[in-house]
């Protein structure tokens, strides 16, 4: 009886551990084309993202999202440079509205919706406005363990999300 409480308690262990933030590597996009590309800078802010505890769930911070979109405007050769301060051509907010997690399961699906307004800095009006939502479904083949097909299924949301935002953005034709 001993043996069988350990071993159930062991696989829980190993089914339920810690929670890991979202990376941005795994949520930047590689390879994805764009229509047309500007010779400008841009600067990026992202809010409304949330720190992951060691004790809850992964979640996706501003810093992590706004380092993936980061790569993926420079992937993608959309603006000519990417700017840490706020003085780029272009000026990028990322909202990170909403991001609903499953509590359990095998199979994950997390849905992101991230608000994005991008203003050009020289005359101050916005160029472009637009709410994206996506959501992706991580499985038991994914990884045994659910906080990691959480953060995976974070990580695919986030990256099909800035992935449509490149295309956006691509398809304005900014000089």
């Amino acid at each position: 009886m001993r043996v069988l409480l350990f071993c159930a308690l062991a696989l829980l262990s190993v089914l339920s551990a810690c929670a890991t933030p979202s990376q941005p590597t795994a949520m930047a996009v590689s390879g994805v084309s764009v229509a047309s590309k500007s010779s400008e800078t841009v600067s990026i802010t992202v809010t409304g993202g949330r720190v992951t505890s060691s004790t809850y769930v992964s979640q996706i911070s501003d810093a992590d999202f706004r380092e993936a979109l980061r790569q993926s405007i420079l992937k993608s050769a959309l603006f000519s440079q990417v700017l840490d301060d706020n003085s780029g051509r272009y000026r990028l907010g990322a909202y990170i509205g909403a991001l609903t997690q499953p509590l359990m399961g095998m199979s994950l699906t997390v849905d992101l919706e991230v608000s994005y307004t991008l203003v050009d800095s020289t005359t101050g009006k916005a160029v472009w406005q637009q709410s994206i939502a996506t959501s992706y479904t991580a499985t038991g083949s994914d990884s045994i363990v659910a906080a990691t097909r959480l953060r995976l299924a974070n990580e695919a949301a986030a990256r099909k999300n800035i992935e449509a935002a490149i295309a956006a953005m691509g398809d304005l034709g900014l000089r």
